[in-house]
């Protein structure tokens, strides 16, 4: 009800309605016209002139209701999302423990076990399939006043490639929908420097918000049509960063100002942000784990 209330078109009409009202009122009271008694002795019949003052009234009395209730959205606005448990995080905390029980079966069964086997258990592309997922089941249950399906959120993730100084896509959702257009972003160049996560990869920042959408620079035009806002967050740890995850907003207007998407994004997106930040980790200790290995045997 609040977009319908504090859209542009309906706040000018109310306004409108009272200030023409106003003015009529001060020209009758100053000069004693009256319009009905005009259109009465000029134009119309009595019926006509009564069912003109009834639609009058109805209008006027409309344009007030609407204008009051676009002040109390004003200063006291809806919110749109609420604080709900993320169960998903459970779910996402059960696969990974049952992981690391591999890894420690893995590790009992011989005396000296290869790492490589150990690393072939951590399977990171499922995991953070499972993590992406989870978190776009959780924000629809965090939004709660408005209706959201599944394509009103797009959530995509990036790994870093720092030899490259690139992103490099890994996956998004839904993953049913063909809606990704740039592979690869170079942080480099000036095709990308508009993209919002090129700009934060850039910068000391470790966040990025969009609440109007004419401020997004336009990569796919068919999801730029619907996306209405964006957030999202380099995914670090220890002042190093692996990757970047962007989250956007389609069909429907979910935040009113920054404060209210930080608040969002602190609340509902660091948990699951962590979670990612593990997978990148565990992967990052195993490929160094393995390397070292490598390096010890030839030793």
């Amino acid at each position: 009800m609040s977009n319908f209330v504090l859209d542009h078109k309906v706040t000018a009409f109310s306004e409108t309605v009272i200030l023409g009202a106003s003015g009529y009122l001060l020209i009758k009271k100053g000069f004693e016209f009256s319009i009905s008694g005009w259109l009465l002795n000029n134009a119309l019949q009595q019926s006509a002139v009564n069912a003109y003052v009834s639609v009058s009234a109805i209008v006027l009395v409309l344009a007030i209701i609407l204008k009051a209730f676009s002040l109390i959205f004003q200063h006291f606005p809806a919110i749109k999302h609420a604080t709900v448990e993320p169960e998903e995080i459970s779910a996402c905390l059960q696969v990974m423990n049952k992981e690391i029980s591999n890894h420690i079966i893995k590790c009992n069964e011989d005396e000296s076990p290869y790492l490589r086997k150990v690393r072939e258990q951590h399977s990171f592309d499922v995991n953070t399939r499972l993590i992406i997922d989870s978190l776009a089941e959780h924000m629809r249950k965090s939004i709660s006043s408005i209706s959201v399906k599944r394509k009103d959120i797009f959530i995509s993730l990036y790994t870093f490639d720092e030899e490259k100084n690139s992103l490099k896509y890994e996956l998004h959702h839904d993953p049913r929908r063909d809606i990704v257009k740039s592979k690869v972003i170079r942080l480099d160049t000036e095709v990308f420097s508009a993209y919002e996560c090129v700009k934060c990869m850039n910068t000391e920042t470790i966040t990025s918000y969009v609440i109007d959408k004419s401020e997004y620079s336009k990569g796919n035009p068919k999801r730029h049509k619907t996306m209405e806002q964006y957030m999202g967050c380099k995914l670090e740890c220890n002042g190093f960063v692996y990757g970047f995850i962007n989250i956007e907003f389609h069909n429907n207007t979910v935040f009113l100002d920054d404060d209210e998407m930080r608040d969002f994004m602190e609340e509902n997106i660091f948990p699951f942000k962590l979670l990612l930040e593990y997978q990148y980790l565990k992967k990052d200790f195993f490929q160094k784990f393995e390397e070292y290995e490598k390096h010890w045997k030839v030793a």
